[in-house]
């Protein structure tokens, strides 16, 4: 992504931002400008000293990161950007860095830091950094380039790259969490689900360079740098919001794992992964799925939550599981319901566990369809990872017959 798209994400963010913090703020154009492109400014090994002191006298504040960090700059995190998990601590670092800047009546330095932030959201969603192979060797076998002259130059990275999007209009911000580890929990489980989102763009932008469809190409960088502002935009409003001291941290909220893609799983390819609110009977494969049933204590009702099939055994063990890092400290309790599907799972026997930070804290032991549905509430201290798994309970006879159900997995703070 190039300069100024990195500076729309960074302006529009900031325009989105409600008036009373713009006004507060008051950052200028040029400020907002260069804060979201701040990291390729000060990264560049090849750039003097000089040159980058005459932009700002303290960039290594803001590019060069502690000792604590397992990266210099932000380019440089060990990590792809596909381990969005691992690159917590990054978000962690910046965002407590925008507040600091707050307490401290630095406004100049929170726009800075919340720059480099921006900087981050935009590779994230860069289709030509998160395509389905960076190094261009699939693209390439999938997409060859024209046999014109006018393409014997063509890079499907770089050349993808320069394309410029503007920023669309973004929604009022909305608050992520009321802590620095909640907030960049938050905000990395968004930027994986913005990753696989933006991913849809790389073929497209190619073709229509291709095409010589230039106004197509940045009609399609749109919504990838809306994307990223409206992440940067949330997170800054949420960090204004806890240094105004408005965020009730003490609110019974809870997280839907539902609706959180889990950082590791193991399924069977028949399902190919958790089914949201509902089980699909297989064979065959190409059903609607069923909504969600369970038995419970007033009978079989239609409940929410994550349908799943542990695996035949064919190529593993006979289970299926899911695991969610999570900030330490910040969620008090897991709660849940589990059981089979109170439709589809005749003949089925499964057990489920549940497992924190490796080691399992609950088991419901052998359970059947006439079984009724087992409530799960487990405190989760500073555990830093959670995992929901089923086991084949019928020694692989039921393997078509095991769906499983999660109803309702909540993380409660």
């Amino acid at each position: 992504m190039h300069e100024p798209a990195h500076a729309n994400i960074m302006i529009g963010a900031y325009e989105a931002l409600p008036e009373k913090y713009r006004k507060m703020l008051n950052a200028d154009q040029t400020l907002l400008y260069d804060a979201g492109n701040y990291p390729d400014y000060f990264d560049d090994s090849t750039s003097p000293d000089e040159k980058k002191n005459a932009i700002d006298t303290e960039w290594r504040k803001y590019c060069e990161y502690p000792p604590s960090l397992p990266a210099k700059f932000m380019h440089f995190w060990p990590t792809s950007l596909f381990d969005q998990n691992a690159r917590r601590p990054l978000y962690e670092y910046l965002l407590g860095q925008m507040l600091h800047s707050l307490k401290s009546g630095d406004n100049a330095s929170f726009i800075k830091f919340a720059g480099c932030l921006s900087h981050a959201m935009g590779d994230s969603t860069q289709p030509a950094h998160i395509g389905p192979d960076t190094n261009c060797t699939w693209l390439g076998q999938l997409m060859p380039k024209p046999d014109s002259p006018e393409f014997a130059n063509f890079h499907y990275h770089s050349s993808t790259e320069a394309v410029i999007g503007k920023c669309g209009t973004l929604k009022p911000p909305r608050l992520m969490g009321g802590s620095i580890a909640e907030t960049a929990w938050i905000l990395a489980g968004q930027v994986n689900e913005a990753i696989i989102y933006c991913r849809r763009f790389i073929v497209p932008t190619i073709q229509a360079l291709f095409d010589g469809d230039m106004q197509s190409a940045e009609r399609l960088a749109v919504e990838p740098v809306t994307i990223a502002a409206q992440l940067t935009s949330d997170a800054m409003f949420t960090i204004l919001e806890i240094h105004s001291g408005t965020v009730d941290t003490s609110a019974p909220l809870s997280v839907d794992l539902r609706l959180r893609k889990a950082d590791a799983e193991f399924h069977d390819l028949v399902y190919g992964g958790a089914i949201l609110d509902g089980n699909k009977d297989v064979p065959p494969c190409n059903v609607p799925a069923t909504p969600g049933k369970l038995r419970l204590s007033d009978g079989v009702k239609n409940v929410k939550g994550l349908g799943v099939l542990p695996h035949s055994g064919m190529n593993g063990p006979r289970e299926c599981s899911m695991t969610w890092k999570i900030p330490a400290g910040v969620f008090r309790h897991f709660s849940a319901q589990a059981g089979l599907h109170a439709q589809l799972a005749v003949t089925g026997a499964v057990s489920f566990h549940v497992l924190l930070d490796g080691k399992e804290v609950w088991t419901s032991g052998r359970m059947t369809i006439d079984d009724m549905a087992q409530i799960i509430n487990l405190e989760l201290g500073n555990h830093q990872e959670i995992t929901l798994k089923v086991v084949d309970a019928n020694n692989g006879t039921s393997f078509w017959k095991n769906h499983a159900f999660w109803a309702e997995p909540q993380l409660i703070k």
